[in-house]
Parts: structure tokens; C-alpha cells; sequence
């Protein structure tokens, strides 16, 4: 019951953001989303999450002041490695399209390794961070919380790929189906 309450809150809230992008000009449906359309999405996103998180942590104005900043500064850091691992892997499948070498997919796979242990330690100076605001029970919400909030957006972007299932995976490489994760 919980679940399908919060999965209504979260379509509700965000299928407006989602569909501004799906929606645009019939002449715009080969083009991907703008950086506006994207960056209003991750806005709402962003904004329903802080909602959800001072709810579910019952969090008073003390402690909402320090960790939303906490939070705010370590997704910052952690976009900017993704950005640096999208781009990475998509090297990654250029460069053993084009049969470039060994020597390239090394390089390659040292920075997208280098990229991820710098995640990590992001991950673990967050959590360090945390555990000075938030009590031990908030931690153990706030787990459970990334976890599920994590997952039903991605839940909500795949029903959006599926309504306009040609303008997502065009010009995209097969990917396996991952299992999904609880």
C-alpha cells in the first residue's frame, strides 16, 4: 500500500517533467531532450526527493540546515564522475569498435577504474559526513530510502522509454536486461 502511494506521488510529480520531454514537436522526436528539458526533470527530481527525505527522516529545521548542503555537495562531486564514466565507456565502446588496441582500452579502463574508487571514496566521506548529523536511526532510513528512491525513479524512466521506446533507443547499443534489484 505504501509503495503504490509513493509510486503515485512519484509519477504524479514528475510524469509532467518526464512528458515535457516525450511531448516535444513532432520535429523534435529524433532529437534527444534539451539540457533545459533534462535539467528541469533533475530539478523536480531533486526537489521531490528533499520532500520525501525530511519526511521519511522526520528531520526538524537543525537538521535539514546541515544535511541538505551535506548532500547537495557530494551529489555535485558524484555527477561530475559520472559524466567522466559516461564518457569514459563510451570511448570504451569506440575505441573496441574501431579495433584501436590494447594500449587505448588500457588507458581507457584505468580511468574508468581511477573513476570509480574516487566514487567510492565520495560514497565513504558522505557516509562519515552523516554520521555526524543524522542518528543511527536515520542512517538506517536514509539507506533503505536512497535504495528505494533510486529505484523507482529508474522504474518511472523505463514506463517513460516505454511510451516513446524509439526515441530513447535509437542509435543506442543492446544492452542486457538487468534484474532487478530490491
Amino acid at each position: 500500500m505504501k509503495r503504490r502511494i509513493l509510486i503515485s506521488l512519484l509519477l504524479l510529480f514528475l510524469v509532467p517533467g518526464f512528458s515535457e520531454i516525450c511531448m516535444a514537436e513532432p520535429t523534435e522526436f529524433d532529437r534527444p531532450p534539451t539540457k533545459e528539458q533534462m535539467e528541469n526533470v533533475r530539478k523536480r527530481i531533486e526537489t521531490l526527493r528533499i520532500w520525501k527525505l525530511t519526511k521519511t527522516l522526520d528531520l526538524d529545521e537543525k537538521t535539514s540546515t546541515q544535511l541538505f548542503p551535506l548532500i547537495n555537495k557530494y551529489d555535485k562531486k558524484r555527477a561530475e564522475l559520472e559524466v567522466s564514466m559516461k564518457e569514459g565507456m563510451k570511448d570504451l565502446r569506440g575505441t573496441l569498435k574501431d579495433k584501436k588496441g590494447e594500449g587505448n582500452l588500457k588507458n581507457i579502463i584505468d580511468k574508468l577504474e581511477q573513476n570509480h574508487k574516487e566514487i567510492q571514496r565520495i560514497n565513504d566521506e558522505e557516509r562519515t559526513e552523516m554520521k555526524k548529523v543524522l542518528t543511527v536511526e536515520q542512517q538506517a532510513k536514509f539507506i533503505i530510502f536512497q535504495q528505494e528512491f533510486e529505484r523507482d525513479i529508474r522504474k518511472i524512466i523505463e514506463e517513460v522509454k516505454e511510451r516513446r521506446p524509439e526515441r530513447f533507443e535509437k542509435n543506442r547499443p543492446e544492452r542486457p536486461s538487468r534484474p532487478e534489484r530490491d
